[in-house]
């Protein structure tokens, strides 16, 4: 911070979800000088509380959001090409009862308009289903009165860590980005033109103050609270749409697809397979918890009342959850738009450019990053001089992936097998989530880190590797961000917190109190963001 306060910078991004992520690595590949701000931790608001997938948006048809589809099957295709191991293939099947808001004609011409959206690519390649098909593939479904089915492809990712490796690309092509680190305030300049921001270091309380060219308002759900910072907004256009989801043990619906079913309001859930546990979501309720959204009783009994409905064989209670977890998106209502519920609304994006020169820019899906962050940094270049602009390196981050994974998955995973004894879904997971560094973790590990963490595929050597490659300060960065143990492990690594905590503390050089004061703090982020919460 003090050398951009010092030297100055092209760009501030504010923002540190996938939006401004991509924001800053679209700039840094350009060869600017930019830098990102994040008041919380990376990652830590809608970008690491959504349902994991990397998806054209099958649903929008209906709306007639064919713009979106186009859009998004283009970067899902792009994801699955450049990151075969951040983002992989999951097979999507969508059944169709008697009485289905869409009946099976209805899903074949959908079918045939979202592969038309995607010129024909093999990526969209679908199958029709009879009923007996589609129960071979999830033996639990809802088999009275079941049509059929279609079969598709999207796909599926760590949401979290596909912004911490968009900021890891960033960095490695010139761009910084630093987390608990505020805009507070900014300043003008007698045309009334943003000329200094004010950053706080939220961790030390250090301030300092920034002169960049240009701003750009990537805050998520706050992005309209940036903007009043600036000046009021006259006619707010954002709102808040909360979505719940709910964790189980993946034995408790038997299914080797995504299934995409109707809830009794007409809303479509996903049931998505992953690892050893299933996600189940999501809700779509206005909100105003725009920064530490929970769960209530009635958002579970809500997905629980559809979920058995649809796989009557299930009965599941409360009693099955693991996990439940909230996210808040951040949804751009056009003029006559605000009486609209929430998924009526539509998922496409809106930068907006304000007298003082602020660029925001809010909406969007996590599978556009690419393109969002691509047209705001164009329109941010107009605000430089030509000269400026002619020194900057051509861009095409089409076919840029986020690290380089020059390895084969199947030899790396055996090699961390053999050579540490290691489980082996362990060694899938760490090739999955850090891919060639799988191999530096648990080199650099100590002997008594080289194991899983209880009973999940998680391992002590992710802790100090985290804290020392990927900027997380606290245990629940690296719990909820850097490993997901938070969501993905079944006892959320609470039986075994201690020796997490200890590990984490030996890396960091934390004292006795610290240790026990980031255990219990955990173990509250635990008990309010993944627990229900009475309504």
């Amino acid at each position: 911070m003090a050398k951009a306060e010092r030297d100055g910078i092209d760009v501030l991004v504010i923002g540190g979800g996938i939006t401004g992520a991509g924001v800053l690595r679209d700039a840094a590949v350009r060869g600017m000088n930019v830098l990102l701000v994040e008041r919380g931790d990376f990652a830590s608001g809608t970008s690491s509380s959504s349902s994991k997938l990397v998806h054209g948006g099958l649903r929008y048809i209906a709306q007639k959001q064919f713009g979106v589809v186009r859009e998004s099957c283009q970067e899902r295709d792009l994801l699955l090409k450049n990151n075969p191991n951040l983002i992989r293939p999951l097979p999507m099947m969508l059944p169709a009862h008697e009485g289905s808001k869409a009946p099976l004609w209805q899903l074949r011409a959908a079918m045939w308009i979202y592969s038309a959206l995607a010129n024909f690519r093999a990526s969209t390649r679908f199958k029709i289903l009879k009923p007996k098909e589609a129960l071979k593939h999830c033996p639990d479904l809802k088999a009275d009165k079941l049509k059929g089915a279609a079969l598709y492809h999207d796909g599926q990712a760590d949401d979290a860590r596909l912004v911490l490796e968009t900021i890891k690309s960033a960095r490695d092509k010139g761009g910084e980005a630093v987390n608990y680190t505020e805009a507070v305030s900014f300043e003008h300049d007698e045309k009334g033109k943003i000329s200094a921001v004010t950053i706080r270091d939220m961790l030390d309380g250090k301030v300092y103050t920034l002169h960049p060219t240009v701003v750009i308002n990537a805050a998520g759900p706050a992005v309209e609270r940036i903007r009043n910072m600036d000046q009021p907004v006259a006619s707010p256009e954002v709102v808040a749409a909360k979505g719940v989801h709910i964790v189980i043990p993946s034995g408790r619906i038997k299914s080797d697809v995504c299934v995409n079913y109707e809830t009794d309001d007409g809303r479509y859930i996903f049931m998505i397979p992953w690892g050893d546990v299933t996600i189940i979501g999501t809700t779509d309720t206005f909100s105003k918890e725009i920064d530490d959204p929970v769960v209530h009783a009635k958002d579970v009994d809500y997905i629980l009342s559809a979920t058995n409905k649809a796989f009557p064989s299930a009965h599941l209670t409360t009693n099955d959850i693991c996990s439940v977890f909230a996210g808040v998106r951040p949804l751009v209502a056009e003029k006559g738009e605000q009486n609209k519920k929430p998924d009526e609304i539509s998922r496409e994006h809106r930068i907006w450019e304000d007298a003082s020169g602020l660029i925001s820019v809010a909406g969007g899906k996590l599978t556009t990053f690419r393109t969002m962050g691509q047209e705001v940094m164009k329109k941010a270049l107009s605000r430089f001089p030509k000269k400026f602009r002619k020194k900057l390196k051509p861009v095409n981050t089409k076919d840029m992936p986020l690290r380089q994974d020059n390895f084969k998955a199947p030899e790396l995973e055996k090699s961390l097998c053999e050579k540490f004894n290691l489980a082996a879904k362990s060694a899938r997971h760490l090739v999955k989530n850090y891919g060639a560094d799988a191999l530096e973790i648990m080199n650099a590990a100590q002997p008594d880190e080289r194991q899983s963490i209880g009973n999940s595929y998680f391992t002590y050597a992710e802790i100090p590797w985290v804290m020392q490659h990927e900027a997380a300060t606290n245990l629940t960065d690296i719990l909820e961000r850097r490993m997901r143990m938070a969501i993905l492990a079944q006892d959320r690594g609470v039986p075994e917190i201690k020796k997490i905590a200890e590990v984490a503390g030996r890396a960091a050089g934390w004292d006795e109190a610290r240790i026990k004061k980031e255990e219990e703090g955990y173990l509250a982020r635990i008990k309010k963001r993944y627990t229900i919460q009475p309504d």
